[in-house]
């Protein structure tokens, strides 16, 4: 399965727990079959004045996880291929 497009939203700093917040969406492609869109509510315990570079790593890297743990992906039956540095697009980010 090759992931073909990542969006990133929704990101905020939660001052409370000291962490970013947002929401990843994935486009994964099969070749023969119609294109899975997957959502993923992510997090990454970074300072509020991190580059963005580091926290859009560790939401991708958060909902790569994820991924990995679905059914399919975990008993080896599918692999994820991902070029991070092509398919994420820019992040908005909003302060809390």
């Amino acid at each position: 399965m090759k992931v073909t497009d990542i969006d990133i939203r929704d990101l905020r700093y939660d001052k409370r727990t000291a962490c970013f917040r947002g929401a990843v969406s994935m486009c994964m492609e099969t070749p023969g079959q119609a294109p899975k869109r997957v959502n993923f509510i992510c997090q990454s315990y970074r300072d509020e004045d991190a580059p963005s570079s580091l926290i859009t790593y560790d939401f991708v890297t958060h909902a790569l996880d994820q991924a990995r743990a679905m059914p399919g992906f975990r008993r080896g039956e599918e692999q994820i291929d991902v070029d991070i540095a092509t398919r994420v697009s820019a992040i908005p980010f909003r302060a809390a």
